[in-house]
């Protein structure tokens, strides 16, 4: 270590990313496989950072008025740092996973918890080892819960991140076939996210998908058990529900009503996980009931929007089977005088990825659907499956790039129309919306 040795570092000023550093934060020079830290350090104590953290013993950092922490790996120093901080809080840190939902979850549940609690959350989808990390360096004394989601595509790395976050409840949304290149199947799927489970203690509460096939059949521990669906053995039942365009009404026990403002039946059990996340710590019905009615859905998540007197259902953030499966089953129900549906790639699902894209493309050709346009090499197995379903050939089309699909939509949707835009992150479906919008 060099520098001042007494300097006071304040953990919520911690940075990894040189580009985006404020004056007087503390830089940690992160490695991975496209990119090295330290080789940006000298360009964060040029912007003013305090000081940084760094692996490279040869990097020529010597100046007393910045403090340089020399280890052998900043990933684990950034975690310890991170796992040390939070255990200086006694406060309850709320733990959500699964194969859809995750993010939908998170924000419900902290729009709901904060009418009655100051609660901190990781921002969008940082849910890594990078993000959670982030995120829980700055909890400070004003805070009173915590919620977390947490990610993964490989085996360990859930209970990683909750050895670090400790949690005190923990939810499981659902157990689908995503990330399967690493998992292998659904029950490494499930394997990996029940890790979550033996980080809680005994005082700890799961808050499980009832209705999930796998997750029903997890029994009592030393923590206790919140089940919610629309099965009437579950803690949480959801027993009624009309569906609208803009609306979904329904009712939890017989005695709760509640509305929502997105789309899709499937976000039922995403305000069920919240609302069990909710009366967890007490938060009342009218409370519950206003908070959801208010909720806005994360962005590019069956986002909304109008384009040209077209409804788009923007959502490009990601895509696997199950959540393809509840997009198209949003469009199928859809008020429009036609639907259209651009679907690109779903990636990381090892052997059976072709198998998977068929069988999107078979549900499409059966779902009424006015075109489909389909984008990516794999896609290409769902555009011969829908037209061996039936779907009529000059309603499909293949597209390389998004300009090519931007320039077939300009031509042939309609307003009053309907357009679902869905596909794996990498895909960036996002990218066409941007251009139907800037009229390209």
């Amino acid at each position: 270590m060099s520098g001042d040795a007494g300097r006071k570092i304040d953990p919520a000023t911690i940075s990894t990313d040189s580009r985006t550093i404020e004056k007087g934060a503390f830089f940690i020079a992160l490695q991975g496989s496209n990119f090295n830290g330290n080789d940006f350090a000298g360009m964060a104590l040029e912007r003013g950072a305090c000081g940084a953290m760094i692996s490279n013993r040869q990097l020529p950092i010597a100046n007393r008025r910045h403090v340089i922490i020399r280890v052998n790996d900043t990933a684990k120093a950034f975690r310890d740092i991170a796992a040390c901080h939070r255990k200086s809080f006694k406060i309850p840190v709320v733990c959500i996973t699964g194969s859809n939902g995750k993010t939908t979850v998170k924000d419900m549940a902290w729009h709901l918890l904060s009418s009655k609690y100051n609660v901190l959350r990781n921002e969008g989808t940082k849910n890594n080892h990078i993000g959670v990390p982030q995120t829980l360096l700055k909890l400070n004394s004003k805070h009173e819960i915590c919620v977390l989601e947490l990610g993964a595509n490989h085996r360990g790395e859930i209970g990683f991140l909750a050895d670090i976050a400790r949690p005190t409840v923990a939810v499981i949304t659902n157990i689908g076939p995503s990330h399967l290149e690493f998992f292998g199947d659904l029950k490494g799927v499930f394997e990996a996210k029940r890790e979550i489970l033996s980080r809680l203690d005994k005082d700890g509460t799961a808050i499980l998908n009832g209705d999930d096939e796998l997750l029903s059949g997890i029994r009592k521990g030393e923590f206790r058990i919140k089940r919610y669906g629309f099965d009437d053995s579950n803690d949480l039942c959801a027993e009624a529900d009309i569906s609208k365009s803009a609306e979904i009404i329904f009712a939890v026990n017989n005695k709760m009503v509640f509305g929502l403002n997105v789309l899709g039946r499937h976000n039922i059990y995403n305000a069920l996980a919240a609302i069990a996340v909710a009366m967890r710590f007490g938060i009342g019905y009218r409370d519950m009931r206003r908070a959801l009615a208010d909720y806005k859905p994360t962005s590019m998540r069956l986002e909304l929007e109008k384009v040209a007197g077209i409804d788009v259902l923007n959502d490009a953030y990601n895509s696997n089977p199950a959540s393809m499966m509840k997009a198209l089953d949003v469009i199928k129900y859809y008020p429009a005088k036609a639907k259209w549906i651009v679907s690109g790639d779903m990636l990381e699902l090892g052997r059976e990825r072709e198998h998977f894209h068929r069988i999107i493309g078979e549900s499409i050709a059966k779902s009424g659907i006015e075109g489909l346009v389909t984008f990516g090499e794999l896609s290409k197995h769902t555009m011969s499956q829908a037209r061996a379903a039936g779907m009529r050939r000059d309603r499909i089309w293949h597209c390389s790039t998004h300009d090519e699909i931007a320039e077939l939509l300009k031509k042939m949707v309609k307003r009053g129309d309907v357009l679902l835009l869905k596909g794996s992150r990498s895909m960036r479906m996002e990218k066409v919306l941007g251009k139907l919008k800037a009229g390209v």
